[in-house]
């Protein structure tokens, strides 16, 4: 009998939408949607012999749902819509920081006009947000729209290439791009991502493609289940408090297998857990929800010997826990063969690559297998992200593999499913804990950062807990809350948590993954807590606040009343700053901050549209953060307004006026605030049902109470 060829491709993107804002920030699962996610069904499907698995994470097929329906444009795609000529400076910025976001040599090098416009920005000095500008202003009108299309363009696969051929169109133009073609491409991105369902699906139905899933929002399900369980690999970690709801864990499975249910209309057979990553309690707990197949690597197969009789285990077959009854089959990758195409194989000519991968599982085969025992060869990897670095994005790589594979002699690649049906398992004492990644769990848990992160989920989760034990909220207002937790609970915040991985997107993935427990707080209605407004991540000072370098004495009547009145406040611009996240127009548009030495002072500039004078304007919750927390609910109309505070004595109080500006004062004394002291300020507009806009954007904003030495310095001035 031929070896076994297990083929599975793992498809995920972290789950970037934030319910509450209607916002998708990153555009990863549109982009990926035109390259690797629809260039995989294409090659399979010119290979009838060759059959495979496709892990989909059910959290990213919620995300294609959301985009393909038109519920939200992720942000990336708003600024590619944007009309070249009415882009702002901060916008060019922003683009000019982020629309070359892909490999250089695979991506933008081999398009002269692609690689003109990159040489003109990166090849600037040291990039300072002046120079940022200055760049920005030195280009024309013509080079952002170029821009706009070249990002976008880039981003097809080979097969959108081959089905569309208006794509080597556009890229024979090269230059000079209209906002008519910008539209057909992003036109054409949204048909191809609401094709890839029924791609698969048709694939799926013929058999040629197994559906495996993961949990629903990724999460390393053994630290769900306790994250104490990471000491197993690791007996000296450094953990966070106990984390431990194995509820969740069994929810996100039992979930996602739900979901991929209702979507593909038969049930999944197999898991790929998120990161590969197991446990005996998740073995179990799969067995229980007659999971059929799981997935890990080899390195946590070698941790799993109980003693010296096991040394000849391989992850070449199929494995049972003999003490379980109905224990799923245990499939453990091939770690060097998944590796090279992962992380070697984009710098060989792709025809030598995959001979070079034949090669490789034929000395399997000839090693491993016996007759009626034939060998399988899992390989597992990452279906997305290896691809923008092959030359041609794995085209010749995958057909001359395939090819090779479809009348192989020796070797047959099929589904999981099947193999398990036709391959004895053989006995396992039991499984070692741990990932893919040095069968640990150490790029989730145990660094500083990572901790504090575990520490904030803990917090929230419990919160969570004794709300819903109270009974006091409806059904969809519960299942709202528990998306946001889930997804909260996801691996990939974690991943980019420490020193493990940098990306220029970090404070993005900070920024959501609290988001996503605030949400938890604001769908139950209750005040988001001070901690998730404050960053995981340990940073520099933020430079996006200028703090106060004057004392400042305004006049609170709603109205600039004249050019100096705010000058030497500190000042937060949600225009510019979110400009680098591009998260939309914010309706509260900038803070001015400042004081006297009896008074703080807090100037709210508006998007014009929002003081329009509507009966129905919305409310201004305003929060200040020290050794306690004070709230004032203050009114969007004309007129000066002494506002208590809502959870404490009506002697605290602001002195408010909105009328161009909205306008407050507050006594330091009253709020017993002393000089030198750091507190933390959260601007919010609501409607009364759903939150409109946050100020700063899912954070607050440090303010330092001026001390004598602050006084010094002004008098020296």
């Amino acid at each position: 009998m031929r070896a076994k060829v297990l083929f599975v491709w793992h498809m995920h993107q972290p789950y970037y939408f934030d319910p509450v804002m209607k916002e998708m920030p990153l555009p990863w699962v549109r982009l990926h949607g035109v390259r690797g996610y629809n260039d995989l069904p294409y090659m399979i499907s010119r290979f009838p012999l060759v059959r495979t698995t496709v892990n989909f994470v059910p959290s990213l097929m919620d995300q294609m749902d959301l985009l393909t329906s038109g519920t939200v444009v992720d942000s990336y795609h708003q600024l590619s819509l944007r009309t070249a000529q009415d882009l702002s400076i901060d916008e060019k910025v922003f683009l000019l920081r982020n629309f070359f976001s892909c490999p250089y040599d695979s991506m933008i090098k081999p398009y002269p006009r692609f690689a003109a416009l990159w040489a003109q920005v990166y090849g600037q000095p040291a990039h300072t947000l002046e120079n940022w500008q200055k760049t920005a202003m030195a280009m024309t009108t013509q080079d952002f729209l170029d821009l706009q299309v070249w990002f976008n363009l880039t981003w097809f696969g080979y097969a959108a290439r081959k089905t569309f051929p208006e794509i080597d169109g556009w890229i024979r133009k090269g230059t000079r791009f209209s906002e008519d073609d910008k539209k057909a491409i992003l036109d054409l991105q949204m048909r191809i991502l609401a094709g890839l369902v029924p791609l698969y699906r048709k694939l799926h139905d013929e058999g040629r493609v197994e559906i495996s899933t993961s949990p629903y929002f990724h999460p390393i399900l053994p630290l769900l289940i306790s994250s104490k369980i990471a000491r197993r690999p690791r007996p000296e970690l450094s953990l966070p408090d106990e984390f431990a709801w194995p509820q969740d864990a069994r929810d996100q499975l039992r979930r996602a297998m739900d979901r991929q249910e209702s979507l593909w209309g038969k049930p999944v057979s197999g898991v790929w857990p998120s990161e590969g990553s197991i446990c005996p309690e998740l073995v179990e707990m799969a067995s229980l929800l007659e999971i059929s197949w799981l997935a890990s690597d080899e390195e946590v197969l070698k941790q799993s010997r109980p003693s010296e009789k096991w040394r000849d285990l391989s992850p070449y077959h199929t494995y049972v826990i003999e003490s379980l009854p109905k224990s799923p089959r245990l499939v453990f990758r091939d770690r060097g063969l998944s590796d090279r195409i992962g992380f070697l194989y984009a710098r060989y000519n792709g025809t030598e690559a995959a001979l070079d991968l034949i090669s490789g599982m034929e000395r399997v085969e000839q090693v491993a297998n016996r007759g009626d025992h034939p060998a399988v060869i899992p390989i597992i990897l990452d279906g997305e992200n290896p691809w923008e670095s092959y030359p041609d994005g794995g085209y010749l790589f995958l057909s001359s593999l395939f090819e090779r594979l479809e009348h192989h002699p020796r070797l047959q690649a099929m589904t999981v499913s099947e193999a398990v049906q036709e391959v004895p398992a053989k006995p396992l004492a039991g499984v070692a804990s741990g990932s893919w990644i040095n069968h640990d769990f150490n790029i989730w848990i145990g660094h500083h950062e990572d901790n504090k992160a575990w520490d904030y989920l803990g917090k929230t989760r419990q919160f969570l807990e004794s709300e819903l034990r109270s009974g006091h909220y409806p059904e969809e207002i519960i299942a709202s809350a528990l998306r946001e937790m889930y997804a909260a609970e996801g691996s990939d915040w974690f991943w980019w948590f420490g020193e493990d991985f940098e990306t220029v997107q970090a404070a993005d993935f900070d920024r959501l993954f609290r988001v996503h427990q605030q949400n938890v707080y604001r769908f139950l209605g209750k005040d988001v807590p001070l901690y998730l407004n404050e960053p995981v991540q340990i940073g520099g000072p933020d430079v996006s606040v200028n703090q106060p370098v004057d004392y400042i004495q305004p006049s609170i009547d709603g109205m600039v009343t004249h050019y100096y009145e705010w000058t030497g406040a500190g000042v937060f611009d949600a225009v510019r700053t979110q400009g680098a996240m591009f998260l939309g127009d914010p309706l509260i548009q900038k803070l001015f901050f400042g004081f006297d030495s009896e008074t703080f002072y807090l100037r709210i500039d508006f998007d014009p549209g929002i003081l329009a004078g509507s009966p129905d304007a919305p409310l201004l919750v305003i929060r200040l953060h020290n050794r306690e927390e004070l709230e004032w609910q203050l009114p969007l109309r004309s007129g000066a307004l002494d506002v208590p505070a809502t959870n404490k004595s009506p002697e605290t109080k602001v002195l408010w006026a909105c009328k161009k500006v909205g306008e407050m004062a507050l006594s330091l004394k009253d709020i017993g605030l002393l000089p030198g002291e750091w507190f933390y300020l959260t601007v919010e507009l609501s409607n009364g049902q759903s939150l409109m806009d946050q100020c700063p954007r899912g954070r607050a904003l440090p303010v330092r109470v001026p001390d004598e030495r602050f006084a010094q310095s002004v008098w020296r001035v």
